[in-house]
């Protein structure tokens, strides 16, 4: 949903989830079109891609129960209210993000999926392209110095 409502806001489309569900769509058509063979079979690479799954998605929720402590609101489309620095943020600036890339990094890996492993890398420009500088933007209007001063001790990802 676009916004044109004149509020200052980091981005007018919501480009994450759209962006995530296209990466899913494309590693599953690209899979069938041109499939990869299965490049490994030992359960424990199995079992270590479904660990880094599980860590993916722990670092994204530790960065939206921060946004909750920090009273900032995790829609990408939002003003936000707070500059969220603590807790996960003190490590990365986009731990949503960073842990999306986890989660499907270990996904490709539980389930052999390699095209969903060579489309992280477009995954991550993309990100970068259509939200991160969009926000980084933004928070540099909204919080001034203080997110200068944030950006210049905490690394984009990590």
């Amino acid at each position: 949903m676009a916004h044109d409502d004149g509020v200052d806001r980091p981005n007018t489309h919501h480009w994450p989830p759209i962006l995530y569900a296209v990466v899913i769509a494309l590693a599953w058509g690209l899979q069938r079109a041109w499939p990869i063979p299965a490049l490994w079979a030992l359960p424990l690479i199995k079992y270590c891609g479904w660990a880094l799954f599980g860590i993916g998605v722990g670092i994204g929720v530790a960065a939206l129960l921060r946004f909750h402590t920090d009273d900032t609101p995790f829609d990408p489309t939002a003003p936000a209210r707070n500059l969220a620095t603590g807790g996960i943020y003190r490590f990365t600036r986009n731990p949503m993000y960073l842990g999306a890339i986890v989660a499907f990094m270990g996904l490709g890996v539980a389930l052999n999926q390699i095209w969903l492993l060579l489309l992280q890398p477009p995954l991550a420009y993309a990100l970068v392209k259509l939200a991160i500088e969009r926000e980084e933007a933004y928070l540099t209007r909204r919080f001034g110095d203080g997110y200068r001063a944030y950006m210049a001790r905490v690394r984009r990802w990590l």
